[in-house]
């Protein structure tokens, strides 16, 4: 829905070169907060090569959360203004200056009415740019 959204405009690639990670900021493409439960995927590619999902984590706020655990996270809000990181490794680090990235989000879209259950509603965003890293930990 807001695909083009996902990746802030001044985004850039962060990292704590010395453990062989990497950070991304990622913004909600939904029109309204959402549970972490909600996250059902999150797939990354950096200069057409894919990002692995292990050991991938996202924090909104102050904690972290492994990829793999989010969907027992109903009760961690991701708020529709917020902007979240996305950790992941980069065993053979990342060159200073831009890369490509492309970002694929799915997230499965609670509807509470009786009316509509039931129901089974995805929504997968997908959204690439060119993006600066900074070559230096964050």
């Amino acid at each position: 829905m807001f695909d083009e959204l996902m990746l802030p405009a001044r985004g850039d690639l962060g990292g704590h070169l010395r453990e062989g990670t990497a950070t991304v900021a990622l913004r909600l493409p939904w029109y309204r907060s959402l549970p972490l439960s909600c996250v059902e995927g999150v797939a990354i590619t950096i200069d057409d090569a894919p990002v692995t999902t292990e050991g991938m984590t996202i924090s909104v706020g102050d904690t972290e959360h492994a990829i793999a655990e989010v969907g027992e996270l109903a009760a961690v809000e991701w708020f529709v203004l917020d902007q979240a990181t996305v950790r992941f490794t980069a065993p053979n680090g990342l060159r200073p200056g831009g890369h490509h990235v492309a970002i694929t989000l799915t997230l499965r879209i609670p509807y509470a009415e009786p009316e509509y259950w039931p129901i089974d509603f995805t929504q997968t965003a997908t959204h690439e740019r060119a993006v600066e890293f900074l070559g230096r930990d964050s």
